[in-house]
């Protein structure tokens, strides 16, 4: 005979509920209730592990969004720090580039005045500065010709040649006066010091101290040193442009014939030997071998002051 248990449930109203249930059928109800009792609990030992999981990776996620925020951050500041860095070496740019153009334009003028000064220089004395260094003019086509066109420089190219040519034809141009003392015979006819005849005389003289020195007035060769009849102790120097210079009666020489010699170099000593009435420089300057005037290029200085003077007050 099976054993029946009776549950009695009441409330608070006098209302009651009567279960009646047998042995098996309880033991099903307790293992069902067990099972659901620990599928219950596992399940929200299971959610609560799921849930503090996720707290931990939105903690993550919040602490790495925070750091991508900062790196974003971080990287933008950089981004404007390289930005403004640039525009500033732009500007250092644009202001160096601005001061090179001004430089240079004021090196051109500078250039362009003192080319003018050295072309007036020469025109007073009468020198054209291409044949006078050798220099080759503008040539026009020949037949029977060719070759790749190149087109010509810019101005501040051309001026610079200009400036050059004109420097390259200064140094080989006779100029200034060989040494330090007083006019006493210029170039033309004169009364010959010592028969008292008209004659011509081929250069200038400049009465100086004796062993005073005497310098070249340009770049050259010297052609000639030694003992040349009346002109006693002789320097000829060939400037190799067509000009030559000589100087005469002098006491001691200091250059041998085939020397190299440099303008302002010294050359040898004011004497008077030779034909000669005492101690002097025979000065003289010839273009092609013959003699001119050699006034104006031992001027230059006088002349130079008086073409800078002019271009001021233009």
């Amino acid at each position: 005979m099976r054993k029946h248990y009776h549950f009695l449930f009441t409330s608070d109203d006098g209302a009651a509920w009567r279960l009646s249930c047998d042995r098996r059928r309880l033991v099903q109800i307790g293992v069902a209730a067990t099972v659901f009792f620990v599928l219950f609990t596992g399940l929200g030992l299971r959610s609560t592990a799921l849930s503090v999981r996720s707290l931990s990776l939105s903690a993550k996620v919040a602490a790495l969004e925070q750091q991508l925020a900062e790196k974003d951050s971080e990287l933008l500041a950089q981004q404007r720090q390289g930005q403004v860095e640039q525009e500033r070496l732009g500007a250092k740019v644009a202001a160096l580039t601005s001061e090179k153009d001004t430089i240079m334009a004021t090196a051109v003028r500078e250039l362009s005045s003192r080319s003018a000064v050295i072309d007036a220089m020469l025109a007073k004395i009468g020198v054209n500065p291409e044949t006078a260094s050798g220099g080759d003019t503008l040539k026009k086509p020949q037949a029977n010709s060719g070759g790749p066109f190149i087109a010509p420089q810019s101005p501040a190219a051309n001026l610079l040649n200009r400036v050059d040519h004109s420097l390259a034809t200064l140094s080989r141009l006779p100029l200034g006066m060989p040494t330090e003392g007083s006019l006493t015979s210029t170039f033309g006819g004169r009364i010959d010091p010592l028969n008292r005849r008209r004659a011509f005389h081929a250069g200038m003289d400049l009465r100086g101290e004796h062993h005073g020195k005497v310098f070249a007035t340009a770049d050259g060769v010297v052609k000639e040193a030694g003992w040349n009849g009346s002109y006693g102790r002789y320097v000829e120097i060939d400037h190799k442009n067509g000009y030559s210079t000589a100087y005469a009666h002098l006491a001691k020489l200091a250059v041998e014939t085939g020397s190299p010699v440099q303008r302002g170099q010294v050359i040898g000593y004011i004497g008077s030997s030779g034909r000669s009435t005492g101690p002097h420089l025979h000065y003289e300057l010839r273009y092609h071998d013959i003699p001119i005037n050699p006034d104006k290029y031992a001027r230059i200085e006088e002349i130079l002051g008086v073409e800078k003077q002019n271009i001021r007050n233009r």
